[in-house]
This record gives structure tokens, sequence and C-alpha cells, in this order.
């Protein structure tokens, strides 16, 4: 039987042995996803098991109906996991505790206020929330990664819709045809960028880096990387709206 009609049957049953006999022909997907992060004081068994479990994932959520190949679908979801693996690992060994129940408590604050405000909170606005300091919020956000890669303290307007929209889209911790949907977004924008707004991409919405260091690595002023930070906005909120 074609893998095709392996997951339609399985989409109409629900049946476990079809599913793991999925897993089993795509098992081989783990096996190559997992070299590059072998020899990084990981055992090669915990880190096969991330990857196939993701994989089992990765197969109870896939549609066929929606036109996708299985393996692309499936990629960013391993990927992922495994990234999380060692995002984890390195978390629980060098993050201080307070810092840990800091970041735990974020996820929570930040749903409570984005119905409330209908946008994305400010760093000043979960301070006053959860009753910490700013710089405490700050530092259990870098450390915990609890909202992912884009700025806290910026929306697309004063409104928040549009930042609403952006914050869904750039989140990192979407699972499914959700993240699958976003990488695809993302890259359709991305490869129109000039290489200045690739690297303002990456720097500011990827790995948070303020605008004034960005400027210097650029060697532009600070209005430039402003400038070009909202034509980034901009050209992911026309995409969106196509």
């Amino acid at each position: 039987m074609i893998n095709g009609e392996l997951f339609d049957r399985y989409k109409e049953t629900g049946d476990i042995n079809i599913r793991n006999e999925i897993v089993e022909k795509y098992l081989y997907m783990v096996e190559v996803l997992i070299r590059k992060y072998l020899n990084k004081g990981v055992d090669y068994d915990d880190l096969y098991q991330v990857g196939a479990m993701a994989l089992v994932s990765a197969v109870e959520r896939f549609d066929p109906s929606k036109g996708f190949e299985f393996s692309s679908f499936a990629t960013p979801t391993i990927l992922g996991e495994i990234k999380k693996y060692f995002r984890d690992k390195e978390w629980i060994l060098k993050v201080p505790r307070r810092q840990k129940e800091i970041s735990l408590k974020i996820p929570a604050a930040k749903e409570e206020l984005y119905e409330k405000l209908g946008r994305a909170p400010t760093v000043a606005e979960l301070s006053e929330h959860l009753g910490y300091s700013e710089e405490d919020i700050l530092q259990a956000i870098e450390s915990g990664q609890a909202y992912g890669a884009y700025s806290l303290n910026q929306t697309f307007d004063e409104n928040g819709e549009d930042g609403a929209i952006f914050e869904k889209y750039t989140a990192m911790n979407e699972l499914g045809y959700d993240r699958f949907e976003m990488a695809q977004l993302i890259n359709s924008v991305v490869t129109k960028f000039s290489e200045n707004e690739k690297l303002v991409f990456r720097w500011r919405f990827l790995e948070n880096i303020t605008q004034s260091e960005i400027a210097e690595r650029l060697a532009v002023s600070q209005m430039t990387v402003s400038r070009l930070e909202k034509g980034i906005k901009q050209k992911f909120l026309n995409e969106l709206k196509k």
C-alpha cells in the first residue's frame, strides 16, 4: 500500500497499527535529522527517542487533504522538538531557580493580558501583572525563551491588532500546520528582503538584539534600523492580508 493510502486510512479509522506502520516507514527521517546534533554531550538513544516521538506526533497531526508532502510537514516538527530538547536541557542546568519560576508564570500571564488588552503585553505590563521588576521579567524571558522570537515591548501599531497578527506568525513554539504554514509564509516574505532587511529580521526578531546594537553592526543610524524594521513588519502584514 502506498503511503498516501496509508495516511487516508489512518485519518479515516484512527487505527494505531496503521499509524505505527507509517511511523516505521519514516523513521529514516529521524536518523537523518539527528545526525548533526550528535557529539554534543547527549546520548544517541535519548535524541532518537525525542525525534521518534516527534515523528509520531507529526503522523497523528498530518492531514493528506491539505496537499503537503509528509516529509516537508514532519521535518520542522522533528527539528523543533530536537532543538527544544537541547534548550530544555541547557535551561535546567544553567538557569537560576527564581528565573525558572518567573519564566513558568509568563505564558499564562501573557494569555490573560492578551485577552484583556487585545494585543501582546509589554514588559512593563507583565511586570505589574506578576508583581516582579521589569528586570526580573526580562531575565526570565531571555533565559526561558518564554515569548519566542519577537520584541515584547513593541507591536505594529498602537491599536495592537496588527501586532497580534504578526505575533501569531513569529512565535516559535507553534506545532503542526500552524508551524509549517508559518515557516512557509516567513520564507515567502524573507526571500524578497534586501540583505540589510534579512540581517535586521534575524537580529531583531529572531535574536531580539536592540536597534542600537544592530545600528552599530551595520554602521548605520538607529533611525535607519527603525525604518528597516517598520518596512519588514509592513511586508509581513501585506502578505498576511492577501
